[in-house]
Formats: C-alpha cells, structure tokens, sequence
C-alpha cells in the first residue's frame, strides 16, 4: 500500500516509517527540511517535500494514496507568535483531511495527543471519557478542535481513527519533551511535579499508530500510555542513569506564580521563558491516561521505561557532547 505519513521527520514519524517499511508497505514520508528528505531516503521511504499548513503542496502529494497517517503537529507549551497553534494543529488537520478527499483516500489516522482526553483530576482517562470542558492549555484546545473537525469528515465518506498517546519519549527529539530530557542530563534541573504523567516509548507509540491504521475501527480512538509516573519520578532516573542532579520540585501556587511571571516578561522579547505558564499547568494538573485498551485491541506490548531509560540518557548525553551544547 501507498502510505502518507505527515510529519515524518519526527521521533514518532520516523519509526512509523520503519514499521510501515517492515511491513511491505511503501510510505511516502512528508517532510518540511531537507534534512528530513535524507533521512526518508535513509529509512527506504519516498520523501515529499510539503507544508501541511499549505493546502495546495498537501493535494499533490496525496495522489495515487491508499491511506494517510497524519503525525504532522506542533506539541509545545510555549509559542510567542499567535495562531501558530491553530494553523498547525488545526488548519493542517483541515488540509490533510481535504487533500484524502480530494484524492479519495479510504482511511486517516489521525495521530492528537492523551492531552485531549480531558479526564478531571484524580481520575484516570480512557477511551470512553467524557471530556470535562474546560481547556487548560492552548495546545490542548488546538488538538481538541482538530480531533472535532476529523470525526466530522466522516459524514463525508472517509474512514477515520484518532490515536492519543502519552508523552512520547525518543532518543533525539528536538521538541518539548526533548528539550526537557536535555536539561536533565545537563543538569539544568528542570521543574518536575507530583502530579501523574502517562509515557510511551516512541516504538511502542508508533506500532500502536501502524495497527490502529491497520485494524483500529472507523470513528474510534485508541490511547497509547505505557506507564504513569510523575515527572518528578520519571526524570530522576532520568537523572540517576547519567549521575545528574534531580529535578527541582516546588510547591504548585508558587510554581504558577513564577511561570506567569516568567512567561509575561519573556512575551514582549519572544524567548523562550525557562518555565512557561501552560506549562506549568500542564505538569503541575498531570495527564492520567489508561492505555490497556489499545494494547488489548491493537496487539501491542508496552516496553517497561526501566528498559529504555538507561540508553536513553546515555544517548542524549552523547548527542549533546557531539554538538558541545
């Protein structure tokens, strides 16, 4: 089968590619950079250079597609520009669904994120969750909406499946959980709560996306969480395997406090604040998600984070020796 994959120069996106590869099929990974152009070829994929954001790039591409894997979005918790957002996590979303249907693509899998699933605090959220209603981040909206605007398509003739992950930890990943994995081992030490996270190894999440596409049912969704701890927790092994420091823990009024001040002088100058207010809303509320449904109706298997932590440290430490940074 002709696959699309958007967003294929990511962590997830890549080994997507690998597993779509392993399986007979011929992806045709979307890339922005010509960096990702050579790590498709890399992989045995067939690159394609687009912009989601981008309507008439997107339609192109999709010709001749059996299915799209959309993994193209921007997953951060700190964007100084406004409606980036929107015109990524939605607008993209909007453009890809256009372009399968233009191109009479049969199925989506649209990949959002465990931040969507809305479950109230102390309660662990599924698959059959009632959101709450109230948003607490600009990303969570923005992935809210797209996921809204997918399952809407439907109505149109095209099969889609939603997939939420947890947080989604790789090796060389120059977005936000990356970027939190290097301070770490730098020993930055970076704020941490109490409060639960869900995590996912990136082959975990991307078997998990590959199946959901293969086999997961038309209008239904399918949580990717391999195991809840908190950040506090995960980033002091973290820490432990590469003899850093552990993160730093404050009370939550305060950490709040201090990000929205953080966050309100770094606005007018556009950098980046060490703690951004959504953020710290995001850690300090945790993200609680149950992933045993998935992994029943998928077939997958979870990889304990006692197994991939170690090389995982290591693997950043050395990445950041290489770069002296």
């Amino acid at each position: 089968m002709r696959i699309i994959v958007t967003g294929a120069a990511s962590p997830l996106g890549r080994a997507v590619i690998e597993q779509l590869v392993r399986r007979g099929h011929r992806p045709v990974g979307i890339v922005r950079r010509l960096s990702g152009v050579k790590q498709m070829e890399k992989l045995g994929a067939e690159p394609w250079s687009a912009d989601v954001r981008r309507p008439d790039d997107v339609v192109r591409a999709f010709a001749g597609a059996d299915a799209v894997y959309h993994l193209a979005g921007f997953f951060d918790f700190w964007e100084p520009t406004d409606g980036v957002y929107h015109a990524v996590n939605v607008g993209g979303t909007r453009n890809v669904l256009a372009a399968a249907l233009v191109a009479g693509v049969k199925r989506v899998v649209v990949c959002s994120s465990a931040l969507t699933i809305g479950e109230e605090p102390g309660q662990k959220g599924d698959e059959f969750t009632r959101h709450r209603g109230l948003t607490r981040t600009a990303l969570e909206r923005s992935q809210l909406e797209a996921e809204q605007l997918a399952l809407r398509t439907r109505k149109r003739g095209v099969e889609v499946v939603i997939v939420n992950p947890g947080i989604v930890v790789a090796p060389r990943d120059p977005g936000w959980a990356g970027r939190l994995l290097q301070r770490v081992v730098t020993g930055s030490r970076p704020y941490a709560s109490l409060a639960p996270l869900s995590w996912v190894w990136v082959d975990d999440a991307a078997r998990g996306v590959v199946r959901a596409g293969e086999i997961g049912a038309d209008g239904s969704r399918y949580i990717l969480s391999g195991e809840i701890m908190s950040s506090k927790k995960f980033l002091a092994r973290v820490a432990a395997s590469v003899g850093a420091p552990p993160p730093r823990t404050l009370p939550s009024r305060l950490t709040l406090a201090e990000a929205a001040l953080a966050t309100a002088m770094a606005r007018p100058m556009k950098r980046r604040p060490r703690l951004a207010l959504d953020e710290a809303r995001f850690l300090t509320t945790g993200l609680e998600v149950d992933g045993s449904f998935a992994a029943h109706e998928l077939g997958i298997e979870y990889t304990p984070s006692a197994r991939y932590i170690p090389g995982l440290a290591r693997d950043y430490m050395k990445t950041l020796e290489r770069f002296g940074t």
